[in-house]
């Protein structure tokens, strides 16, 4: 029995692979997400000069030969600092989304499986969080994280209150969807199945369950990730995101605000590079929830 388990698992993610494998444009976008994470986060072997050297007498170039995309208003080159800023926005979305998949996946799980007044408490605090808008809540746990005396150092002060900040407000979503699919799996065959060859309580969860509900899990983080990248660059262009020396799509965004009508490719880079790469994961997230779930095409 616990074979024929397996090879039904197996062969329902091999189905969904040769689905999304079907969808050109879903393959093309996580082409694109492959090939601008290798470039910001191996930036030495594409980046032309460092993110903090300044070049003299070369202030506010705009785009040319030297310069793909002209340089900033202390001589910066804009593509090696748009480089190192993808890496710093890539790695905030990933690793916040993945805090929060963590959370959000143990928290549903719990008050799926449990259920009763446990559940129903559980999901008043979640409904008491869901009342707050997203980027209020954002900026409120912001806000208390860097009144804590935890971390002194200003600059490494602001990056992990951007990530303590997406990381808390993130998993609401995930747990709610986790806990509804905890709920539908658990009356179905196959987890009697699992109870009657002597699989018990969070053995029955861990082992079956959440590897039934993975496609769904993977397709919301598919799409927390540019969620997150997205918070992430509009805290930083308030001023209460990264602060440099760091150098995200966000600062540099803001950074290119300020000069807007006389020098208007310091906003445009950062700008196209956000866009690009969000609607290159939400797109690879539909991609992924038609090949999971075919029937929601």
């Amino acid at each position: 029995m616990k074979n024929r388990l397996a090879k039904t698992s197996n062969s329902l993610w091999w189905e969904s692979w040769r689905r999304f494998k079907k969808n050109k444009l879903g393959i093309a976008c996580t082409i694109f997400i492959v090939i601008i994470s290798v470039i910001s986060f191996l930036p030495g072997f594409f980046s032309p000069y460092s993110f903090e050297e300044q070049l003299e007498g070369k202030e506010l170039l705009p785009p040319g030969q030297e310069h793909l995309l002209g340089t900033d208003n202390l001589g910066r080159d804009l593509l090696s600092r748009l480089i190192y800023g993808g890496r710093v926005s890539l790695a905030v979305g990933v690793f916040t989304a993945l805090i929060s998949l963590i959370m959000g996946v143990a928290y549903g799980a719990v008050s799926g499986w449990i259920g009763g007044r446990i559940d129903a408490l559980m999901m008043r605090a979640i409904d008491i969080l869901y009342s707050i808008p997203s980027l209020v809540l954002l900026i409120l746990v912001k806000v208390i994280f860097d009144s804590l005396s935890l971390i002194t150092h200003p600059e490494l002060k602001a990056l992990m209150g951007i990530l303590v900040a997406l990381s808390l407000v993130g998993w609401v979503t995930l747990a709610r969807v986790v806990r509804g699919q905890v709920l539908q799996e658990k009356e179905k065959l196959y987890v009697e199945s699992a109870r009657s060859l002597g699989d018990k309580g969070w053995r029955i969860v861990i082992r079956h369950i959440l590897p039934n509900i993975l496609g769904p899990i993977i397709v919301l983080l598919t799409l927390q990730i540019p969620s997150n990248i997205l918070f992430e660059s509009f805290l930083s262009f308030l001023g209460l995101g990264l602060q440099p020396p760091y150098s995200s799509w966000g600062v540099l965004a803001e950074e290119g605000w300020k000069s807007l009508r006389s020098y208007p490719h310091l906003m445009i880079a950062p700008g196209v590079a956000i866009f690009c790469t969000m609607m290159a994961f939400n797109l690879m997230g539909d991609g992924l929830r038609d090949a999971f779930d075919p029937k929601s095409r």
